[in-house]
């Protein structure tokens, strides 16, 4: 299997191109997840624009709903521009729409063969112009971390460990896994080694579009 970023450029304006008219910046996608053939669901920080941003998203009809999370955040679900279809119908997975700016999408994908990946690309085209940034081995997600780790660290990220101010201490992460707080810590450290390396990894990974 293989792990393939690819960027999207689309011919056409589509309601996120219109929705970044309020940024001067790419909007980094969290949270994406996949709901049925065609629609996506994701969060994005719209920061003091959050409110005209979700009248323009609740205005168009390929947005099934938008819902305000946290402080500036955006919960958003809506139907694919037509990238969704194309990826399924060439036997691709999407993990994740990772970010969007004007007509520009990120797509996190992965795909069995490279036969695959070129059919995707193929049809991406009929969208936009189609650009492979990186191209991988997929090994799955948190491979690296023992479960006791992902339990720990999955539970810090939901419950606002990683937030400002934090919306939890590791003293109640302790008292939820009966641990102790040096135990809480160790593996904290360790999830937070391993996924760093990770990331820094897929980063420096080079493009082969072969």
């Amino acid at each position: 299997m293989l792990r393939a970023t690819i960027v999207l450029e689309l011919d056409e304006d589509y309601i996120l191109s219109h929705v970044s008219e309020h940024a001067n910046e790419p909007f980094v996608v969290t949270n994406c997840e996949v709901l049925g053939e065609t629609d996506i669901r994701f969060v994005i920080d719209a920061g003091a624009e959050r409110n005209e941003m979700a009248e323009t998203l609740n205005a168009s009809d390929v947005v099934r709903d938008v819902e305000r999370v946290g402080d500036d955040q955006l919960l958003i679900t809506k139907r694919s521009s037509g990238a969704l279809p194309i990826i399924r119908e060439n036997h691709g997975m999407l993990q994740k729409m990772s970010q969007f700016y004007g007509r520009t999408r990120v797509f996190d994908v992965v795909v069995f063969r490279r036969a695959d990946l070129k059919a995707i690309i193929n049809g991406l085209r009929s969208l936009g112009s189609v650009e492979l940034r990186k191209l991988k081995p997929f090994s799955g997600p948190s491979t690296r971390l023992s479960k006791r780790q992902a339990e720990v660290v999955g539970y810090a990220l939901e419950q606002g460990y990683y937030d400002w101010p934090r919306g939890i201490s590791v003293e109640m992460i302790a008292a939820e896994f009966d641990l102790s707080r040096p135990t809480v810590l160790e593996h904290l450290r360790r999830a937070e080694k391993k996924l760093l390396t990770d990331a820094l990894a897929d980063a420096s990974t080079p493009t082969n579009p072969s």
